[in-house]
């Protein structure tokens, strides 16, 4: 008879983030599915909620609450109001590894990941807790589509990760560049993986759409430039599709869905003719819907959002200069997915099966 552990997912959940909460949802989602006790520890490192929450608390500084802020808030609240209502979290909040380490014994099996939990840019920093130094011991520890984001060495922090990394019963990495950083500085094997949010399914969460009108969805977290915003312009006036703007307001938007939460979210992109996006989960789940897309070219993000293309022969769906005739035309075609989706499918089962194999190797952990 299989074992059925109890797991605790470390992971970013606690953002103003549509990404980040649907790899959440999704992680805890597939392993229930499995059969194993799961829930989310509700860490909130201070940094962290100091980056998301910047801007959601005018009137405490003195500042007129207007209609832009009211909404940021708003949006907040739904985020969180998803999450308690879609995500099983630790019982009590924690915002401090010594806190953390009163769970060191807690479970069977930690699982931090997905998202750039190893990223160590300054926003965050480099933070022991999730490469799971609180985890004690005889605790198995698992890897599943962590992301060292835009790092690419270890510097000043290479002996301490080297030594946690190497605690590690097995590492799931979510890109190219993570394998390296984990094979080539700690010497520990490695094996990429899709995100989390690919490995379920999504009907239980989507809701009819207001804007009936066919139209281009346009998911953008960093500002779009001019030529960026002509783009879609014509893309809208050459299809003939209305622009809807989710989650960010556009100027160049007919309608802008600012304070959507994640369902609403996800049901503007299975109703969507056509998407446009520079973001990496953007990208994702235009692949889960079957869109026609385009990925704007941003320096910061597209390595992570080109690696994922490349790896089912997409990547021709970034357009890197939005002033380039011939890569602008390029965009006007239709994804033929019928091209695409037996290899995309195929690099989803390999991801299921090396989660699900790397907890039957685990030695018996059961309570």
């Amino acid at each position: 008879m299989e074992i059925k552990v109890k797991i605790g997912i470390l992971t970013f959940h606690h953002v103003d983030n549509y990404g980040a909460t649907l790899q959440a949802y999704a992680l805890q989602k597939f392993l229930r599915s499995q059969g194993h006790d799961v829930e989310t520890i509700d860490y909130r490192p201070l940094n962290a909620v100091k980056y998301y929450t910047k801007g959601l608390s005018p009137i405490s500084k003195g500042l007129k609450l207007n209609s832009f802020a009211a909404r940021k808030i708003f949006k907040a609240w739904r985020m969180r109001q998803f999450l308690l209502k879609h995500l099983k979290l630790s019982s009590s909040k924690i915002y401090n590894n010594a806190k953390l380490r009163k769970l060191e014994s807690s479970y069977d099996v930690v699982i931090v990941g997905s998202d750039q939990v190893w990223c160590l840019e300054p926003f965050r920093g480099f933070d022991p807790a999730f490469f799971l130094d609180f985890v004690a011991d005889e605790v198995a520890k698992i890897s599943y589509a962590s992301s060292f984001g835009s790092t690419t060495h270890l510097d000043i922090y290479k002996e301490q990760i080297y030594k946690l990394v190497n605690r590690f019963n097995t590492i799931l990495v979510r890109d190219q560049n993570s394998k390296e950083i984990i094979e080539g500085e700690c010497q520990k094997s490695a094996e990429v993986v899709l995100d989390p949010t690919f490995l379920v399914k999504y009907d239980d969460l989507l809701k009819s759409v207001k804007y009936k009108e066919n139209y281009i969805l346009l998911y953008n977290q960093s500002d779009l430039n001019e030529s960026e915003e002509e783009f879609v312009s014509v893309v809208s006036k050459k299809k003939n599709l209305k622009i809807v703007s989710v989650g960010k307001y556009n100027r160049i938007a007919d309608e802008n869905f600012i304070t959507a939460d994640p369902s609403d979210w996800l049901s503007l992109f299975k109703a969507a003719t056509y998407v446009v996006t520079n973001t990496y989960h953007g990208t994702i789940f235009s692949l889960i819907f079957q869109k026609s897309f385009t990925v704007l070219f941003s320096s910061k993000k597209t390595n992570k959002t080109s690696n994922l293309l490349g790896q089912i022969g997409l990547e021709g769906r970034i357009l890197l200069n939005s002033n380039d005739q011939n890569m602008f035309l390029a965009q006007l075609e239709e994804v033929k997915y019928e091209d695409f989706q037996e290899t995309l499918d195929q690099r989803i089962i390999e991801s299921k099966n090396a989660l699900i194999s790397a907890l039957k190797k685990l030695p018996n952990t059961a309570h």
